[in-house]
């Protein structure tokens, strides 16, 4: 997750709107720079890498100026402080979100789960490919992010491995629907 806008004392009443990129596209890496394991790993976040990612933080941005032109908001609307009412072309909204993206802190991924040895780190259960006796149980074994907080995706992850840890036979499959709006995609506006 990505936000883009910085927040700073304005010295007078106003609110924010914190823009959430959720499922960005953009890939980073942690890699060793030696065998030293006091030494930190070399981390490359590259955000704003896809012109996806970019693209979705414009539309954001000037969906979040449609919703507060809207009249529920006349008492309380004032000047736009920032990006600022002038920031208007793609490239300047570019520069605006590229000054101020920050993370989340819900980085995920860097053991990923997977049966490609080549292109995951551990698999199913959690085990290290080609090490015996190493499991990862944390968000870095996703896959890729949830559109959430990664806190009860991580606790779930921990409580199955640990019971395959322990030996505990899983509990059963369950299929439960899951509720989807039926307006979900045109009811937003």
């Amino acid at each position: 997750m990505f936000n883009a806008g910085t927040v700073r004392d304005v010295g007078c009443e106003s609110y924010q709107v914190h823009i959430d990129l959720l499922r960005p596209r953009s890939l980073g890496r942690v890699r060793l720079r030696s065998a030293d394991p006091a030494m930190p790993p070399s981390i490359l976040f590259n955000y704003l890498a896809d012109p996806d990612d970019r693209a979705d933080l414009r539309t954001a941005v000037r969906l979040t100026r449609e919703i507060l032109a809207q009249p529920a908001f006349a008492d309380v609307r004032a000047e736009e402080l920032n990006p600022g009412a002038g920031i208007r072309s793609d490239a300047a909204l570019d520069a605006w979100i590229r000054q101020g993206v920050e993370t989340c802190y819900h980085p995920v991924g860097t053991c990923r789960m997977g049966t490609d040895p080549g292109g995951s780190v551990v698999d199913a259960r959690g085990c290290v490919h080609g090490l015996e006796g190493l499991r990862v149980v944390d968000a870095s074994i996703m896959p890729g992010i949830v559109s959430g907080n990664t806190n009860a995706p991580v606790i779930m992850m921990a409580e199955k491995l640990s019971d395959d840890i322990l030996g505990r036979t899983p509990l059963p499959r369950a299929a439960v629907p899951v509720w989807i709006h039926p307006q979900w995609a045109s009811g937003q506006r």
